[in-house]
């Protein structure tokens, strides 16, 4: 895909970008550590974790949600910095309020502020970078690499973790990510110094679409958020029903761990990098082709979870390792193909005026994805692995909504360029 971003932007891309992954950096180091350090250094037992878990959670959506309408009626840069700077200053003091409950509680509550005032906006921030008017799709590169990011800060937090918690424990994790938050709030700063976007109103004015284009993209995006509920549902819960019942499957248990994880880990940064390269090189991207990948996303997924539900029968031909890794490479392929489609069509589509908020919202149906994962733990007791079948059963639904989505867009199109001749 031609790139038509002048360097400045190309260079406000690279700082963003940079921001992110160390934000996620510092987010992973101390997520990565938390179980044990409440249990160990604050409180033991399973449920005061729940109780911090709850508070910092519960305060991160919340705040996601407004944050985004805030970026989009205030400035969206400051609210970006004061979410940088709860962050770091969390980090840095919480290894040290651990004898005091209420304090802790209270940075808890701040860093998940500090995480939901920056999640909607950065991604509102990139898109906006790229100036796209009317159905013009460039920016889907960008979105990539952001996911990319995302990924990577994970990876390099737990090889950080792995490394400082044996030699000089928990507290230098808190350090460390302190000091990533401190990084990602230097290069957000240079960010807003470099690249200077014009007035909100005035981009509003400069850049707002036809009626016709607001009713396609409302369209769009209604489907997509309904979508994207059940779809990361889907993947959502091969981090625990799967697992479980691969444990069933095989009666391995940290063997398994040991697999999975590192493939996760290495594999899906691998494979975003892939997509990325594969989108720079077409020469033109519309809507038709983001629907086109999101069903083949949908496929990879499809095609995934079926050869879970037949892997009691397949072994007997097939050493298991060999249905393992082929099987859950494709829901990692899946992945990587649908979780930036979905972030970029849902900041593309959104009306002009509210993209934050809808962002907001876009991270409040992931949450709830994620926390339906008992349902699929609940089904694979009465159902085993046919479980599986009825998830891919579910991604075949959304597959069709998506077909018929891509129509009725092709249909406006041709419509739109005969009443123009």
């Amino acid at each position: 895909m031609k790139n038509r971003l002048n360097k400045t932007a190309q260079r406000s891309i690279g700082l963003l970008l940079l921001a992110r992954l160390f934000e996620r950096m510092a987010f992973y180091l101390v997520l990565s550590i938390l179980q044990s350090f409440l249990m160990y250094q604050v409180q033991p037992g399973v449920k005061n974790i729940g109780l911090y878990y709850s508070f910092f959670m519960g305060t991160l959506i919340v705040t996601t949600f407004f944050a985004g309408l805030l970026g989009d009626k205030r400035n969206r840069n400051k609210v970006v910095i004061t979410g940088f700077v709860l962050l770091t200053a969390m980090y840095l003091v919480v290894p040290f309020l651990s004898e005091v409950r209420f304090l802790v509680i209270t940075a808890f509550v701040l860093m998940g502020a500090g995480v939901g005032l920056t999640l909607p906006n950065l991604v509102v921030l990139l898109g906006n970078l790229y100036k796209e008017k009317d159905n013009e799709i460039r920016g889907l590169s960008g979105f990539i690499l952001y996911t990319f990011v995302v990924e990577l800060g994970g990876l390099l937090a737990l090889l950080s973790t792995s490394f400082l918690k044996a030699r000089w424990g928990s507290t230098s994790i808190f350090l460390l990510a302190a000091a990533c938050g401190l990084v990602a709030l230097l290069l957000f700063m240079q960010f807003t110094r470099t690249y200077r976007l014009p007035e909100p109103e005035a981009a509003q004015q400069a850049n707002q679409p036809s009626v016709s284009m607001k009713k396609q993209h409302r369209v769009i995006l209604l489907s997509v958020l309904i979508t994207a509920l059940m779809i990361n549902f889907s993947l959502e819960i091969r981090y625990s029903t799967l697992v479980l019942a691969l444990k069933d499957f095989t009666g391995w248990s940290s063997e398994l761990s040991s697999m999975l994880t590192p493939m996760e880990r290495h594999l899906l940064p691998l494979l975003m990098l892939l997509f990325f390269g594969w989108v720079m090189r077409t020469k033109s991207m519309h809507w038709s082709r983001i629907f086109q990948l999101m069903l083949l996303g949908l496929a990879f997924a499809i095609v995934g979870y079926l050869a879970f539900v037949g892997f009691t029968p397949l072994k007997e031909f097939i050493g298991e390792k060999f249905i393992i890794y082929p099987a859950y490479s494709l829901l990692l392929v899946a992945e990587s193909l649908l979780a930036p489609i979905f972030l970029y069509t849902v900041y593309r589509s959104s009306p002009v005026k509210y993209k934050g908020l809808f962002q907001g919202i876009y991270y409040g149906v992931l949450a709830v994805a994620s926390s339906l994962m008992f349902i699929g733990r609940s089904l694979y007791g009465s159902m085993g692995s046919m479980v599986f079948a009825l998830i891919a059963a579910l991604l075949l639904i959304n597959a069709i909504v998506i077909i018929g989505l891509k129509r009725h867009v092709a249909g406006k199109e041709k419509i739109n360029q005969f009443a123009s001749i």
